[in-house]
């Protein structure tokens, strides 16, 4: 073997011994550039497959063109692959030379494959995929119907640590998912719908014994989720969410703050004072600084931004109310301060009706918001999937297939996992 054909197949990544290099030409196909590489594939045994025996005669080629992998997607690669037939003189049986580049009736090479499911874990179309693989957009998904071994639909135990959630898919759907609250995170399960029966049936394919071994399981104020993890899961701790409960607090406060707002002329100093610096009235007073002034312009004068606060705030009592609840349970939350936490949901101040309603809603999961603020899980890991969920549904202008969505999830966070131990 000469040099050039060593330099070529070492530059193509070919190892076959058995495949013997020809030559290389240009060919143009439907007006795009091809570079044609020739090879020819000899048989390498002597044994019949069939009968083996030590009979075999050659019995002509037969001419394959195979794609392959391209450093210039504007110039695909053509393998152009003699392969040589054999016929066994005692039973007459015809086998044709198979090379490991390329799967047997394939006309795709190997290389070609494994690249298509390593762009599948990136953040891309199918098109641009097979555009830069020289394949169809209907292969790409043919490969990744092939993906199912990444998202076992059986598996044989659970987190001890779960989150529940769910996402808009396919055709506008909930979806319910769950993952693994630890270090890892790992998707456990994504289901076609959020019905309570779809979840508990796939919760009662685990034994109770696995079911039990579940400590923690951390979730929003989705009631029949709580009432799923109380029958289903014996030992295990339920967390509501402290994203969701600072969400809640800070929707109803800035609820009432527009109301009181909208009672004054837009031209008033009252009206100005709650309507700009409003994220000022949503930062944990402990930030605030007693020390530093700026100017101003909305109410033309030098404030601290606690100062800030304090004249919006006295602008209606309710209002100062709410804020010293919402900043009172925001704090004990941060602080882990449990006896704190059971204080401010029982204010004695007259607050809003937005805020009474939020009150009384952490009070009734009183026990799974106190948990908040003694165990360390919360969602939000789940959230930061849910965030990666809805990019891969927006670079893929949506999906109208559940796996497929369910498989480009499970590629999009294997890469990503590759990333942080990189």
């Amino acid at each position: 073997m000469t040099s050039d054909t060593n330099f070529i197949e070492f530059a193509l990544g070919i190892k076959d011994s058995n495949l013997i290099f020809r030559g290389y030409f240009y060919k143009f196909i439907r007006l795009i550039k091809y570079r044609v590489y020739e090879f020819t594939l000899i048989y390498p045994d002597n044994v019949c497959p069939e009968c083996h025996q030590r009979q075999l005669v050659k019995f002509g080629f037969s001419e394959v063109n195979t794609k392959f992998t391209a450093d210039d997607a504007s110039h695909p690669v053509i393998l152009r692959i003699h392969k040589q037939r054999v016929r066994c003189k005692n039973c007459q049986h015809t086998q044709l030379a198979q090379s490991p580049i390329v799967q047997k009736y394939c006309h795709i090479a190997n290389k070609v494959r494994n690249k298509v499911i390593m762009s599948l874990q990136d953040d891309r179309t199918l098109d641009c995929i097979a555009n830069d693989n020289n394949i169809s957009p209907s292969t790409v998904n043919r490969y990744l119907d092939q993906s199912r071994a990444i998202a076992p639909l059986i598996k044989q135990e659970l987190p001890i640590n779960m989150a529940l959630d769910e996402f808009r898919g396919v055709n506008r759907q909930l979806h319910f998912i769950c993952i693994d609250n630890d270090g890892n995170h790992k998707i456990q399960a994504i289901l076609p719908d959020r019905y309570k029966r779809t979840i508990e049936n796939y919760f009662l394919s685990f034994p109770l014994q696995e079911r039990a071994r579940v400590k923690t399981i951390s979730m929003d104020l989705n009631s029949y989720y709580q009432e799923i993890a109380r029958r289903l899961f014996p030992n295990a701790q339920i967390i509501i969410d402290r994203f969701h409960v600072v969400a809640m607090l800070t929707r109803a406060f800035n609820q009432y703050r527009a109301q009181v707002m909208k009672r004054f002329e837009k031209t008033s100093r009252n009206y100005r004072l709650l309507k700009f610096s409003w994220r000022l009235y949503l930062v944990s007073e402990e930030k605030l600084s007693n020390v530093n002034e700026y100017y101003d312009r909305h109410i033309r004068q030098r404030v601290t931004s606690n100062e800030r606060v304090d004249l919006g705030l006295q602008v209606d009592e309710r209002l100062m109310a709410d804020y010293n609840v919402m900043q009172s349970i925001m704090t004990n939350l941060s602080h882990r301060d449990m006896d704190g936490l059971t204080d401010a949901l029982y204010p004695s101040e007259q607050i809003s009706p937005q805020m009474t309603i939020v009150i009384k809603t952490l009070r009734q999961n009183l026990e799974y918001v106190l948990n908040a603020s003694q165990f360390k899980y919360s969602n939000g890991a789940m959230e930061g999937i849910n965030r990666m969920i809805k990019q891969i549904q927006r670079t893929a202008f949506g999906f109208r297939n559940f796996d497929h969505m369910v498989y480009r999830i499970y590629y999009r966070q294997m890469a990503q996992k590759k990333n942080q131990v990189a």
